[in-house]
C-alpha cells in the first residue's frame, strides 16, 4: 500500500495545529485543527493507494463550529416583502467523506464518492424556536458514481465516453423546518368577517424540505489533437426536482425554483 498525507479541504487562514502519524514508511495519516474568522474546524483522514496505484482512495472526518453563518430568507410585514441576509449565531456540523478511483483497465476508470453530514443550530437570536434544527442548504448526504472510457483510435484521435450518477439527500433551505409557525393571516383572521381562530392562519413547514433525488448524465466525444467535439445528455431520465425552496415564514408559503430538466446538446472546443 502506498500512501500520502491527507490535507484539509478548506484553506487555513489563521494559525492551527497539526498532528501527523506514520504507521509504516508507505502509509500516513493526519489530524488537523484550524480556526478561521471565528470558526473552528477539526479534521482527520487518510489517503493512499492499492494494487500498484490502480485504486486510490481518501477517507476523512470533520467537525466544524461555525459562527454567524449567513443565508438568504424572506421577511413579510407592513413594509412588504424583503429578501435579506440573516445570520445564525452558532451552528455545529460533523460528518465524513470517502473518495475512491479505480483504473480497471488501461483507459477505463471507475470512480465514486460519498459524504454524510449532520448538523445542529446551537444558537439563533433571530428565530430562537429553530435551535436544534439542521443547517440550511446542507444535504444529509450525497453519493456520486461514474465511469469513463478513453479509447485511442489513432495517434491523434481518442473516443471518450463518460457516465455519472449523483444522488442528493434531503435538504432544508431555512432554519424553520419541521415546525408550524404563525403568519400574518394568524393575526388577521380572528378580526375578519370569517372570525376564524388564529391557528387557522398558521403554516406548516415540514413540506418545505427537498426530497432526495437522482440525476444521471451521459457524454460521448471525439478528442482530436487540436479540438474536441462531444454530445451530452444531462438529467437523462428527466428527473423532476427543485433547485431550492425558500419559505417566507410570515407569509405562509415558499418561493420555489425548479431544477434543470433533461438537456441534450453538442459542444465543441478548440485547443490553441
Amino acid at each position: 500500500m502506498n500512501g500520502s498525507t491527507f490535507g484539509a479541504y478548506s484553506p487555513t487562514i489563521c494559525d492551527g495545529t497539526q498532528l501527523q502519524t506514520r504507521d509504516q514508511e508507505d502509509f500516513s495519516a493526519e489530524a488537523r485543527f484550524t480556526g478561521t474568522f471565528g470558526n473552528v474546524d477539526w479534521q482527520a483522514g487518510i489517503k493512499g493507494s492499492l494494487f500498484d496505484n490502480r485504486v486510490q482512495f481518501d477517507l476523512a472526518g470533520f467537525y466544524t463550529k461555525v459562527s454567524d453563518m449567513q443565508f438568504f430568507e424572506f421577511f413579510v410585514g407592513s413594509f412588504g416583502l424583503l429578501r435579506v441576509v440573516s445570520n445564525i449565531d452558532k451552528v455545529d456540523l460533523w460528518g465524513g467523506e470517502l473518495n475512491v478511483t479505480a483504473s480497471i483497465l488501461d483507459g477505463w476508470t471507475v470512480f465514486g464518492s460519498a459524504n454524510i453530514t449532520d448538523s445542529k443550530i446551537k444558537k439563533n437570536s433571530s428565530r430562537p424556536s429553530t435551535v436544534g434544527n439542521k443547517s440550511p442548504y446542507t444535504a444529509d448526504y450525497t453519493i456520486n458514481l461514474g465511469t469513463q472510457l478513453a479509447l485511442p483510435v489513432t495517434e491523434n484521435l481518442t473516443v471518450l465516453a463518460r457516465a455519472d450518477w449523483r444522488r442528493t439527500g434531503p435538504t432544508w433551505f431555512h432554519t424553520v423546518q419541521d415546525q408550524t409557525a404563525p403568519t400574518l393571516f394568524s393575526g388577521l383572521l380572528p378580526g375578519s368577517a370569517l372570525a376564524l381562530p388564529a391557528f387557522v392562519g398558521d403554516a406548516r413547514y415540514d413540506v418545505a424540505q427537498r426530497r432526495a433525488f437522482d440525476v444521471v448524465n451521459l457524454r460521448l466525444g471525439l478528442n482530436f489533437e487540436t479540438f474536441e467535439v462531444a454530445a451530452f445528455v444531462d438529467n437523462v431520465f428527466d428527473e423532476k426536482y427543485i433547485n431550492e425552496a425558500i419559505p417566507a415564514i410570515e407569509f405562509g408559503g415558499s418561493f420555489i425554483s425548479p431544477g434543470a430538466r433533461r438537456m441534450i446538446g453538442v459542444e465543441a472546443s478548440v485547443k490553441f
